[in-house]
């Protein structure tokens, strides 16, 4: 447990923080510049990260790589909100701006979950690489990697 003022984290979270805090300023600034063209660059990177630091811990990669593309891909939502308030100010019936708002927010899950899954298989990927450079996660008997 990592003891951050009066908050006690896991080392699990503590890397999904590093990797995700890491990506946040470079997602907040594509989705102010170009909210319509937006990538996942820094997130899965940010993702990579987290899974590497984590695995050289014998940890959990794939769930860190997660947590760490939800945490950097926060700024993603700001486009979604720029779409919520555009659609009912379109003059349609209101039962049409109604399914206009659901499938804005339908929208917004497929988003996440996608963001979700890369994260999940850039964290693996992160371990992958922890493995192949010879951090297998196993400790020693005397507690050092």
């Amino acid at each position: 447990m990592v003891r951050i003022g009066p908050l006690q984290l896991t080392e699990m979270w503590k890397y999904a923080l590093i990797g995700g805090l890491l990506a946040v300023p470079f997602t907040a600034l594509e989705a102010w510049r170009s909210p319509e063209n937006m990538t996942l660059g820094m997130v899965l990177f940010g993702s990579v990260l987290a899974g590497y630091l984590i695995k050289r811990r014998g940890g959990n990669s794939t769930a860190t790589g997660l947590r760490a593309a939800l945490i950097g891909g926060l700024p993603f939502l700001w486009a979604l909100g720029d779409l919520l308030w555009s659609v009912p100010n379109i003059p349609n019936p209101l039962w049409f701006q109604a399914v206009g708002v659901g499938i804005t927010l339908g929208f917004g899950g497929v988003m996440l979950a996608v963001v979700a899954v890369s994260g999940a298989f850039a964290g693996r990927f992160g371990g992958w690489l922890a493995e192949r450079r010879g951090h297998s996660g196993a400790t020693n008997a005397g507690g050092s990697m």
